[in-house]
């Protein structure tokens, strides 16, 4: 009878996961050494005070922009644009929708800052100083301080780094970030001070936002939630989208879209798909 309770028990948690949108396990956060890499990013961030480090820095990245494929520099650096990080987001939260309120608090925060930093100290681009350089896309002088590609790419490593457990999926993280910042320096874009600026906001957001409880949602709260940032996600894309812009980069944010969009239909079936039938074991 012992047994036949305990499977009776589990079969109506099953339901409960399904029918609340829970998930399990429950994630917890550990901020432990999420302060040193703060500590790590900052000192850094020091060091390129200096106008003639930030200088030379800025030359030994740039000067490799030629050995790389200029479609490939767009795309990395264009993970780091808003929708098109946006969309990253939707396809990797899918599975863990109770991190939502932490990514939008964090984004919210950092769309906030962002704007009122680089209108402070409108700090010159690298374009607008230097007689030579590569550039690879846009060429913009001037608000380049902080790097918002940088932020938008540690914001997300930063809030995922204190949830997952596994250290090469957290290498993986901050090395893709990594690499998005970086390309802002090999397309020309920003400083390296720029683009540590940016890491060190788009991490503490991160921590901030830490801070927000992890809330499960129904399933029909979700499906909402998910429908209005499919749906603000393509508007924006399809503002966004003009016959200047590189048919790479087109194709790489149309391509996330179609995907998130295909694992949100998924999604939605799966979820109205009816609970198996139970099988009670007689004793």
């Amino acid at each position: 009878m012992k047994v036949i309770k305990l499977k009776r028990c589990a079969m109506l948690r099953l339901e409960q996961v399904q029918t609340t949108g829970e998930t399990a396990p429950t994630m917890t956060t550990d901020r432990s050494r999420y302060g040193a890499l703060l500590l790590l990013v900052s000192m850094l961030a020091l060091f390129c005070l200096n106008q003639d480090l930030d200088q030379a820095l800025f030359s030994a990245i740039n000067n490799l922009s030629p050995s790389l494929p200029q479609w490939l520099q767009l795309g990395i650096t264009d993970l780091g644009h808003g929708s098109t990080l946006g969309t990253v987001m939707l396809i990797c939260l899918l599975p863990r929708p109770e991190l939502m309120p932490r990514v939008m608090t964090a984004s919210l925060l950092s769309m906030l800052l962002v704007p009122l930093l680089k209108q402070y100290f409108d700090v010159p681009r690298p374009a607008a100083t230097l007689d030579f350089l590569y550039i690879v896309g846009e060429t913009r002088l001037h608000h380049s301080f902080p790097s918002g590609h940088s932020t938008s790419a540690f914001l997300f490593a930063g809030t995922l780094l204190m949830v997952i457990q596994d250290m090469k999926s957290k290498a993986a993280l901050l090395a893709g970030a990594a690499l998005v910042a970086c390309s802002r320096i090999l397309v020309g874009a920003h400083w390296p001070v720029d683009v540590l600026a940016g890491t060190l906001l788009g991490l503490s957001c991160a921590y901030l936002a830490s801070y927000v409880p992890l809330i499960r949602l129904s399933i029909r709260h979700w499906k909402i939630v998910v429908g209005i940032l499919l749906l603000t996600l393509v508007v924006c894309q399809y503002k966004e989208t003009s016959s200047q812009m590189a048919w790479q980069i087109i194709g790489l944010r149309w391509g996330l879209l179609l995907l998130a969009s295909m694992l949100v239909i998924r999604q939605y079936l799966q979820s109205r798909q009816p609970l198996a039938p139970r099988k009670w074991v007689r004793a």
